[in-house]
C-alpha cells in the first residue's frame, strides 16, 4: 500500500485520488501515534530513576506532568546530590546514619512512601493525608482536609508511624526500596513563620512555648518581672533571634534546637536518604500536586491553607520583622543555617 504512494510521488504509477487519500491518512495516523508515544517514553533518566517502583498508573499519569514541573525536580535533586558529594568529599559529613534521628520520617507501607516532615513547611496538611491514607477516616472524614488540626497534632499523632518504629532491616529496607520526599522553606522565612505561630500566636497556647518563653525573658530582661507572667507577644522577635544565637545557647553541650526551627538539613538528613524529590514551600501546591499524582495519590487533592493560620502571610511581613534585627545577628543567623542554604539552595 505504501509503496503505490511512494511510486506516485516519483511520478511512475498514477493512483486514484481516493486510494491516494486513503494512503495519506493512514501515514498520518502512524505519524501521529510515534509521536505520541515517543513524548510519553522519550527519556526522563532522573525522573524514570526517581520513581522506579512506580505503578502502571503511576506511569500512565506521568505523561501529562509538565516539563517545568521534571526539569525543577531534577534540578533540586541535582544540586543537592552535587553539594552532599562535595561534603563528603571533604570529611565534613559523617554518613554513618543514626537511625535513632529518624522520627521525622513518616511511613506509608501500603504506598511504598517516606516522607520527611519540617515544621512550618506545610507539614500539618501532608500528615492530613497520610492520616486519611490509613483508612481510619473514610467515612467520618471524606476528605483530608476534614481533619482537625488538633486531631492531626495531638489525638491521632500516634496513628502515623515513623522509621524509628521499625527494625535495623526494616529501616534499611524501606530507605532503598520506598520513594522518599520531603519540603523545604528559605530558613529565614521558616524561622519567622515559627516565632509568629508560637511567641506571637495560637501556638503560644503550648505550655512549651510559654515555658520558653519565660526563659527567655529570664536570660534577656534579668531586672524585668515581666517574665513572672508572660503573655503571647511579649518575647520580640529580636529576643528569640538573640536567644538562638548567643554563645551559651548556641555553643552549650546538649543543646537542641526545638523542631520547629531546628535545621531541616538535620530533621531529614538529606545526604544519607537520597529522597528522590525536594519540594519547596515557595512552590508547595505544584510540587505537592506533581507528588500525588506520580506516587498513586492522584485520588487526593493538597488541602488550601487552613484558617488557623495567621490571616497574614510570613513573606508578607518579612520586611517588617527583620529591618529591626541588627547585621551583627542577621550574620549569626546566616552561620546557623548556612547548611540549610548550601543544600537546598537559598
Amino acid at each position: 500500500m505504501l509503496s503505490d504512494y511512494f511510486y506516485t510521488l516519483l511520478g511512475e504509477r498514477p493512483v486514484p485520488k481516493a486510494k491516494l487519500l486513503k494512503y495519506l491518512i493512514v501515514v498520518g495516523a502512524v505519524i501521529v501515534i510515534y509521536s505520541v508515544v515517543w513524548t510519553m517514553t522519550s527519556p526522563r533518566e532522573q525522573l524514570e530513576h526517581a520513581f522506579s517502583a512506580t505503578s502502571q498508573t503511576t506511569k500512565q499519569s506521568r505523561a501529562f506532568s509538565t516539563p517545568s514541573r521534571m526539569n525543577v525536580l531534577v534540578q533540586r535533586k541535582s544540586h543537592l546530590d552535587a553539594q552532599c558529594d562535595e561534603l563528603i568529599n571533604r570529611g565534613e559529613i559523617n554518613m554513618t546514619l543514626n537511625v535513632s534521628k529518624l522520627d521525622h520520617v513518616i511511613v506509608d507501607d501500603k504506598y511504598g512512601l517516606l516522607y520527611c516532615y519540617v515544621p512550618k513547611v506545610g507539614c500539618s496538611n501532608w500528615k492530613r493525608i497520610f492520616l486519611h491514607m490509613t483508612g481510619l477516616f473514610d467515612k467520618t472524614r471524606k476528605r483530608p482536609e476534614d481533619i482537625e488540626h488538633n486531631e492531626v497534632h495531638f489525638k491521632y499523632k500516634k496513628r502515623l508511624r515513623t522509621l524509628v518504629d521499625y527494625s535495623i532491616s526494616g529501616i534499611h529496607s524501606r530507605i532503598r526500596n520506598y520513594r522518599k520526599f520531603m519540603f523545604v522553606r528559605e530558613p529565614m522565612e521558616r524561622l519567622l513563620s515559627a516565632y509568629r505561630d508560637k511567641f506571637a500566636g495560637v501556638g503560644f497556647e503550648d505550655k512549651t512555648f510559654q515555658k520558653l518563653a519565660k526563659k527567655i525573658m529570664q536570660s534577656l530582661h534579668p531586672n524585668s518581672t515581666s517574665y513572672q507572667n508572660v503573655k503571647k507577644g511579649d518575647v520580640t522577635f529580636l529576643d528569640f533571634v538573640k536567644y538562638l544565637v548567643q554563645e551559651e545557647t548556641f555553643g552549650s553541650k546538649g543543646f537542641e534546637l526545638d523542631e520547629h526551627w531546628q535545621r531541616q538539613s538535620i530533621l531529614c538528613n538529606p545526604c544519607h536518604m537520597n529522597y528522590d524529590f525536594i519540594g519547596k514551600y515557595k512552590t508547595l501546591n505544584e510540587d505537592a500536586d506533581f507528588i500525588l499524582k506520580h506516587t498513586g495519590l492522584s485520588q487526593y487533592s493538597f488541602p488550601k491553607r487552613s484558617v488557623f493560620y495567621n490571616a497574614s502571610k510570613t513573606n508578607d511581613t518579612f520586611q517588617s520583622y527583620f529591618q529591626g534585627i541588627p547585621s551583627y545577628y542577621k550574620e549569626r543567623l546566616r552561620r546557623l543555617y548556612q547548611m540549610d542554604y548550601l543544600l537546598f539552595d537559598y
